[in-house]
């Protein structure tokens, strides 16, 4: 008897929904996590050399496990992903027989037990030349490993999905979106980027790329950022996640903003800020870069004046933009650890704002000139 995925053809409509959804993926795996009854799926693009995980769709993984993930490099430990980077494109299989010759750190089987992990139905559904996009869907121990039937049922969606993934990639290329773009961001004075929902560089205007080749602490490399600081590539990597997912109205996140640390010099500012799904792109992000040396930053009194501040909270404000913490702050402008805090949040509540990096894109956004 041939087993049937609960509600088959509504999956496969919402699978090719995944080329114009705002949500991309995510609506998919949502509903296929629950037909085939796991309890998370993820959609990865994986670099295979060095191995490091690029961009990612999912349901059922929350922010601590994956932020867990990333400063750990947890990626370089799994075993489906490991062997998935080393195989063409094929059909579904269960993570089981992979197991034996598995031998994770005591972190990774630490987090395995806590999640009560049991098994994984994987596919390798296409490869470029230096990527390779793999879909799993984990299951608990209580939800009982993967039978032969139940492959075979996420099989016949097989062709659907990587026919869905191959036109994604294509849509996302597409030359009209990057000759609509570059009118825009070519007349920006400051270091402008273009990502595309698969968090690649889609365009870069000439104060990017001058950038880019006089600065080695970071490159562009297979269209992606690359960082020399590993800590900066997981928080970019995790950060560019976020917002390219609330721009396609998935998440309420906003802008982020990140510090490049520089030797001898003020750190680069880079702020990252959603770009909302439409006829040029399905959602993405807009990553600008500002050099303190060559812009002066917004002065306590101006932030004062133009968020309704104390001179006090102000004061953190000009700290924070200037790349501080708390620490930091704490020891520039005399006040105990705790002090800073409290005014941190005083200063979340009058402007609206929930986390530092937000703050520090708001005020760059309204007050530099």
């Amino acid at each position: 008897m041939t087993l049937a995925l609960q509600n088959e053809p509504d999956l496969i409509q919402a699978l090719y929904q995944s080329l114009t959804d705002r949500e991309g993926f995510h609506t998919f795996l949502e509903k296929l996590t629950s037909a085939i009854n796991g309890c998370a799926a993820q959609l990865l693009v994986v670099h295979r050399q060095p191995l490091r995980m690029e961009h990612l769709w999912y349901h059922g993984l929350s922010e601590a496990f994956i932020d867990w993930y990333l400063e750990n490099n947890m990626i370089a430990q799994d075993v489906v992903t490991n062997q998935a980077v080393k195989q063409a494109p094929g059909l579904f299989q269960s993570a089981l027989p992979l197991l034996p010759d598995f031998q994770p750190d005591e972190d990774y089987s630490k987090w395995e037990n806590e999640q009560d992990m049991l098994d994984s139905a994987w596919l390798v559904v296409d490869n470029s030349r230096t990527h390779t996009f793999v879909l799993t869907i984990q299951r608990t121990v209580g939800q009982g490993p993967y039978q032969q039937a139940e492959l075979d049922a996420l099989n016949r969606l097989v062709p659907h999905i990587r026919q869905t993934v191959q036109l994604y990639r294509q849509l996302e290329t597409r030359s009209k979106a990057a000759s609509s773009l570059s009118a825009i961001i070519d007349v920006l004075p400051d270091a402008t980027f273009v990502l595309d929902s698969l968090a690649t560089v889609l365009y870069s205007n000439k104060a990017a790329r001058d950038l880019i080749n006089r600065e080695r602490c970071l490159s562009i490399r297979d269209e992606r950022f690359n960082f020399a600081e590993k800590d900066v590539q997981a928080a970019f990597f995790r950060t560019s996640a976020q917002v390219v997912r609330s721009s396609m109205g998935k998440e309420d996140y906003c802008s982020e903003t990140l510090f490049l640390k520089r030797e001898g010099r003020t750190p680069l500012i880079f702020v990252i800020r959603p770009i909302e799904n439409s006829e040029l792109l399905a959602g993405g992000a807009l990553v600008s870069v500002y050099e303190p040396d060559n812009r002066p930053l917004p002065t306590a009194d101006h932030i004062a004046a133009y968020f309704d501040l104390t001179p006090a909270e102000a004061q953190v404000c000009e700290a924070l933009v200037s790349g501080k913490d708390v620490q930091a702050i704490s020891d520039q402008l005399g006040r105990s650890v705790s002090t800073v805090r409290s005014q941190i949040k005083q200063i979340f509540q009058k402007t609206g704002c929930s986390r530092q990096g937000e703050l520090i894109s708001r005020i760059l956004a309204a007050l530099l000139r």
